[in-house]
């Protein structure tokens, strides 16, 4: 339906706003979810058909229905489930190599919320640089629904925004239940940390999702990564960079403008490159039913050159799983078999769309096969959690000020919207930063201003021979007073346990995230938005025990803009 083209053009066309706010022409063509997370605009190759994807270059990847590419592994799907039904401790599989089903309950986990933390490690966050000290992230409160009886219908505030929750009608077990309140291209992570491996045959991700999408508000994705990645986004719409290596797949796009409807979005990354599947719109292509606080089951199969993404229709119950089916397949060369599997929640813009204080996503049954990994130990840094105070509000019908979180909730429709508009205020609420804003090496050196210091607690190094510092980090790369360096300017230096200063540019392949992937939107994709990095630590500086690892940054130009950092791991292995 050539409409659809259209629209993906017009959401491309929102230039001239704010760095981290969306442009007001990404319009209510998606608010029922009719549309989602865009890109360049290109064929996908959905339900068996072939396509091709956009790369930031303008050329075209072929992304055609096969068994995988010349060379490669061949790709040998495995019998796919007709009925599929969920099993307490299987995830789908006879013998998981992963499986999370929280029947556990909630855990103290620290920035991992009610997740064990030995199994997740969450980050929070969206793109943007700060320009002072105390404001590193800053995310405000979400509203939940049903959780638990003793935690329902109230706000919550990082890092109890994930949360394990208690059966409903349509959800028989306990499961995952979280939040993203981060506005304006934000988003938070859960990555399983123990690595994938697919080597030499095709590999399995299986889980249940409630793939409840909206374009302008908010929506899931299942991304697999080489690295250990924390924030990963795409470029455009959502002003972020992917993971070095890797592939997401965008359950954002609503069917031939029918609300409660899903197909998929592919994005590849290979050194932060994007290919872009997006696709046809057309009213033909497979697509599946949705519904709020219910499950969908989704089945993953790769290989190194093919890739394939089946679907069912939302379940009544969260037993039975009807009419799964292939919404998406293409070969999508890969340059590893062995990463990390992780759910991304993205929040486009619930509040400036009035759809809601947060994106929300209920998950569960969540695993993957294979040879079960080892060789490898994850410390994360906590979240910063300093407090501030003052949230957007309005006075709804002339009365006394309110949160707006609340007030989308009390008053949904077009006036509501309208009269919030018309009698904005500062409502004296509680926020919280959740990362770092990271002093400049000047201010540090003259002004006395103390590097930021992350602790990790308990590290074992046995038998580990690599080491990585992996984060999320804004850096503010934009022209400032006719100053304009390339990205592979902009440094971190850090130091390990008071040692000496090491200087870590930007890399080459880095720099490819600061690619303004679509110019003819006018420059509003420039910039690598979230930058995610895994940094090369000298294993030797570290030691068994309590760690401290020190940041600043160098080279910015940009006055008090500075670099900020989110969702910071220590990741070991023995590779």
């Amino acid at each position: 339906m050539a409409s659809w083209a259209a629209l993906l053009v017009l959401i491309g066309q929102g230039v001239g706003c704010s760095e981290n706010e969306p442009a007001d022409g990404e319009d209510e063509a998606v608010a029922n979810g009719t549309l989602g997370s865009g890109g360049s605009t290109g064929n996908a190759t959905t339900g068996g058909s072939g396509g091709t994807g956009t790369t930031s270059s303008g050329s075209t990847g072929a992304a055609e229905a096969g068994a995988g590419g010349e060379g490669g592994t061949p790709f040998e799907r495995p019998d796919t489930p007709e009925d599929y039904v969920p099993v307490p401790g299987d995830c789908g599989f006879e013998e998981p190599a992963f499986c999370e089903t929280f029947e556990a309950g909630p855990q103290d986990g620290g920035r991992s919320g009610e997740l064990d933390p030995t199994r997740f490690s969450v980050a929070r966050g969206m793109p943007y640089s700060p320009s002072s000290f105390d404001d590193a992230f800053r995310l405000g409160p979400a509203l939940i629904g049903e959780c638990r009886a003793d935690h329902a219908h109230t706000r919550v505030l990082p890092d109890d925004d994930v949360l394990v929750c208690d059966p409903l009608d349509t959800i028989p077990t306990r499961h995952a239940y979280a939040v993203a309140a981060a506005q304006n291209y934000g988003l938070s992570t859960y990555r399983i940390r123990q690595p994938f491996d697919w080597e030499g045959r095709t590999g399995t991700i299986q889980l249940d999702i409630d793939l409840t999408n909206n374009g302008l508000g908010g929506w899931p994705a299942l991304v697999i990564a080489e690295d250990p990645s924390p924030t990963p986004s795409f470029d455009w719409q959502e002003r972020g960079s992917g993971p070095r290596n890797g592939v997401s797949i965008e359950f954002g796009t609503g069917w031939c403008n029918t609300p409660q409807t899903l197909e998929t979005i592919v994005y590849t990354f290979e050194d932060y490159v994007q290919t872009s599947y997006i696709p046809s719109f057309d009213c033909e292509i497979p697509h599946a039913t949705t519904a709020p606080d219910s499950l969908n089951h989704v089945i993953v199969y790769l290989s190194d050159e093919h890739l394939e993404v089946w679907v069912s229709d939302v379940s009544p119950d969260g037993v039975s799983f009807p009419n799964l089916q292939l919404l998406w397949e293409g070969d999508v060369p890969l340059s590893f078999s062995r990463g990390y599997v992780s759910l991304a929640l993205r929040n486009h813009a619930t509040m400036k769309y009035w759809l809601g204080s947060a994106a929300t996503l209920r998950f569960d049954n969540f695993g993957f096969d294979g040879p079960k990994v080892t060789g490898y130990r994850e410390y994360s840094a906590p979240d910063s959690l300093t407090s501030y105070s003052g949230l957007p509000g309005c006075a709804p019908d002339a009365g006394a000020c309110e949160w707006e979180g609340d007030v989308i909730a009390s008053h949904p429709d077009e006036e509501g919207r309208v009269s919030c508009a018309e009698s904005v205020c500062s409502y004296e609420g509680e926020g919280r930063n959740v990362g770092y804003t990271i002093p400049n090496l000047v201010e540090v050196e003259q002004d006395g201003v103390a590097p930021v210091a992350l602790d990790f607690s308990g590290v074992d190094l046995t038998d580990m021979t690599r080491a990585r510092l992996v984060l999320g980090a804004t850096y503010p790369w934009f022209e400032w007073n006719e100053v304009f360096p390339p990205p592979t300017e902009l440094a971190l230096h850090y130091r390990v346990n008071g040692g000496d200063w090491h200087e870590r540019h930007i890399s080459e392949a880095e720099a490819n995230a600061f690619t303004d992937f679509f110019p003819e939107i006018g420059g509003a994709g420039a910039g690598a938005g979230f930058l995610n990095q895994a940094i090369d630590l000298p294993l030797d500086e570290l030691v068994t025990g309590d760690n401290r690892i020190e940041l600043l940054a160098a080279n910015t130009w940009t006055g008090t803009y500075r670099v900020a950092v989110t969702g910071v791991d220590l990741v070991l292995d023995d590779r």
